[in-house]
């Protein structure tokens, strides 16, 4: 296989593609949602899972600035989505919160994400789609961006 035949079918390029599918998907289903978060406001979400991480740690794990994670979360925080809470140990790094209207918007986005999971299920067959989770949950288990 030359370089370019390489470049167009790398792991990496397919990856990418399959999430801007996937995130494509998630806007669209957001249309008729009773919120329309943005890509980063998906993404904010989607690394926090659930739990509290302080903005230093989400800019470290989205590999993105703290600034661009203030403007996105004062935005969810405005809209009572999430909190920002300063630790005792260190005023200046708050903690980003996910309120009880934010499980809401987590609960939207689940049930989004397991519409578009179908679709994709559709496309490459519900046992492929299993194979890939299990493959890409045990790289994932190694690899994992220390949080």
């Amino acid at each position: 296989m030359d370089y370019k035949d390489f470049l167009d079918t790398n792991f990496m390029r397919l990856a990418m593609e399959l999430v801007e599918w996937m995130e494509l998907e998630m806007i669209e289903l957001n249309k008729s949602a009773k919120y329309q978060g943005s890509i980063a406001e998906i993404r904010l979400f989607n690394t926090l899972r659930g739990e509290e991480k302080s903005i230093s740690e989400v800019a470290r794990i989205m590999n993105i600035s703290r600034q661009a994670v203030h403007k996105t979360a004062h935005k969810l925080e405005d809209l009572g989505f999430l909190e920002l809470v300063s630790r005792d140990s260190n005023k200046k790094d708050r903690v980003i919160r996910i309120t009880s209207l934010g499980q809401e918007i987590r609960k939207q986005g689940a049930e989004h994400l397991m519409q578009i999971e179908e679709k994709l299920s559709w496309d490459i067959g519900e046992r492929n789609l299993e194979f890939m989770k299990i493959i890409l949950s045990s790289h994932s288990k190694h690899t994992k961006v220390q949080d």
